[in-house]
């Protein structure tokens, strides 16, 4: 590179362009008392290089130039005898210190890369060669300028390829000939030898059956050409390339423009071949397909914004939508459930997102159908989120574990709460009571005489006397009481939000409904009710002992009656 900079300054002469290779330039730098007027007319007047003379005692003021630095800048030399090196120079002003560092440098001249602005405004790439020198007893600077611009953009581009020998790269002038090609890209064209593509029209790789010979007239309009026209690149186009033989291939491209000192001269298409990750992808979708449940996909971006981005075809039948719905549209996901199992769908997913963990939901759907969720989050360089994920129907699953809930709370005989399951309605019912002083009553009923009427009218007339007398006590209670088979033929009541004189006459209510009912083995069935109101501070053991006395006390006192705590 130095070496072509120095062929450049006197038009092909082997010439040093550090100052001791100018004649009457002594060793020491200084000018021998030559009048610094017209000193670089006198020896650089004819020299391609661009010079400047700098002073750095005047905060970088250009003493002088010669013509051919006023033809490289486009300023007359009047014009940079008033500017400064800074208002050349894309640093600005924060070349001075670097300026001030070469001028404190004994003998020599180094060269030194910069970015140096034209008076049309375009920007250069230079390498300097600067040094100190001695002249009318000041010290200035001796600036040779070579312009790199071209070199710096070859080894750019020779930098592309290095790093990118697993993508095609071919570059073409500005009416489409291919100017060269890289190995990769001559296999992807389906071509053994470079030699086989240069000259040849890019419109053939282009467009499908491209006439042969033809130019870029009657070729409609493509990025590529669009590269070479704006001076913009395109990046990361997917589309597609045809080979040698006609067929194509999917590829992403990306093409810039190829600049020189007078503009654009072609543009530099780079691309890779999708044609195996687009396989995977075939892959990938057959197997989601294949898979129980269905496949999707959702993207969280940075903002908060959540969108589904992909569904396999197995979520039309499970969402109960036709299978040619878009299901990534909101139109058609909003029927497929409540609002407000949306709200903690989308709150699940961002929680797991920016938290970075699994996403797992029970979703009910339209139709009384359940869905079970889930999702791996992946963070991609831009912030957004991917959630790869299966949605997989648990409606069946949902239903057995109803019924084992059921058997689980509920007395097997008569439908009505079991014991295990009424006692913790009572402890939220005492907490309750506790923490806002909101009343409840509780009250066990025992049917009378329940062994004889088992021992006369036989097991199954009993078992139909239970489930009459839970049948009647149920169909008198509010959604917030509850009723429970206490054991055997006793049962528990809990009033909520009540107090004794009302539940008082709730229970009898309750205890001449049951004595009305008729049984088909034509017995009576009564019962008889202790009841209590709970007191504050007082434990559920000792509010049970005060009913259960209060029932014995009803029993004693001749059965089918209420008797309070």
């Amino acid at each position: 590179m130095a070496e072509q900079g120095e062929r450049d300054m006197d038009g092909g002469a082997s010439a040093d362009p550090r100052p001791g290779a100018f004649p009457l330039w002594p060793a020491d730098g200084s000018m021998c008392g030559i009048d610094g007027a017209g000193v670089l007319d006198a020896l650089f007047s004819t020299n391609a290089a661009p010079i400047l003379l700098i002073d750095p005692g005047r905060d970088g003021a250009i003493v002088d130039a010669n013509p051919r630095a006023a033809v490289f800048y486009g300023h007359s030399r009047d014009r940079l005898r008033s500017l400064h090196v800074w208002d050349i120079n894309q640093l600005g002003r924060a070349i001075l210190p670097a300026m001030r560092e070469i001028a404190s440098w004994e003998g020599g001249h180094y060269p030194q890369r910069f970015h140096h602005r034209l008076a049309d405004g375009s920007v250069r790439d230079v390498q300097v060669y600067a040094g100190p020198i001695h002249l009318g007893g000041r010290k200035l600077l001796l600036c040779i300028i070579h312009d790199i611009t071209a070199v710096i953009e070859a080894e750019q581009f020779n930098r592309l390829l290095l790093e990118n020998v697993q993508v095609g790269v071919c570059g073409i002038d500005r009416s489409g000939a291919v100017t060269f090609v890289n190995p990769t890209a001559t296999s992807a064209f389906g071509f053994r030898h470079e030699s086989e593509l240069i000259r040849s029209h890019i419109g053939r790789f282009l467009f499908p059956a491209f006439p042969p010979g033809t130019a870029t007239g009657g070729v409609r309009p493509h990025p590529v050409f669009r590269v070479a026209e704006a001076g913009e690149p395109v990046r990361d186009i997917e589309t597609v390339l045809y080979r040698g033989d006609g067929t194509s291939f999917p590829v992403r491209l990306t093409a810039s423009p190829i600049r020189k000192n007078d503009g654009i001269v072609g543009v530099v298409i780079s691309f890779f071949d999708l044609t195996e990750e687009r396989e995977r992808e075939a892959q990938a979708s057959d197997l989601a397909n294949a898979l129980p449940g269905a496949v999707f996909q959702a993207e969280l971006h940075p903002g908060g914004g959540l969108r589904a981005t992909y569904f396999s075809t197995a979520a039309a039948s499970l969402f109960g939508v036709r299978p040619d719905a878009d299901l990534t549209a909101a139109r058609t996901l909003a029927p497929v459930m409540a609002m407000k199992g949306w709200a903690r769908v989308r709150h699940g997913l961002r929680q797991a997102g920016r938290a970075g963990r699994v996403w797992e939901g029970e979703m009910e759907i339209a139709g009384g159908r359940w869905v079970l969720g889930r999702a791996q989050p992946r963070r991609r360089s831009d912030g957004t989120v991917l959630f790869n994920g299966v949605l997989l129907d648990i409606t069946d699953r949902k239903g057995l574990e109803a019924e084992l809930q059921q058997a689980a709370m509920h007395d097997p005989l008569t439908g009505v709460w079991n014991r295990r399951r009424f006692q913790q309605a009572v402890g939220e019912a005492a907490a309750r009571l506790e923490r806002y002083g909101r009343p409840y009553i509780l009250a066990l009923m025992d049917i009378d005489h329940f062994k004889r009427f088992n021992d006369t009218h036989g097991h199954q007339a009993g078992d139909d006397a239970l489930r009459m007398v839970a049948a009647t006590l149920s169909d008198r209670l509010r959604r917030s009481d509850a009723l429970a088979r206490w054991g055997g033929e006793e049962f528990a009541l809990l009033l909520t939000e009540t107090d004794l004189p009302s539940a008082l006459g709730v229970l009898e209510a309750l205890r001449q409904r049951v004595s009305a009912q008729r049984m088909a083995c034509g017995g009576a069935v009564t019962i008889s009710i202790g009841v209590g109101q709970a007191r504050a501070g007082e434990d559920i053991d000792s509010l049970l002992q005060r009913v259960d006395a209060a029932l014995y006390k009803a029993k004693a006192a001749g059965r089918n009656r209420v008797e309070q705590a």
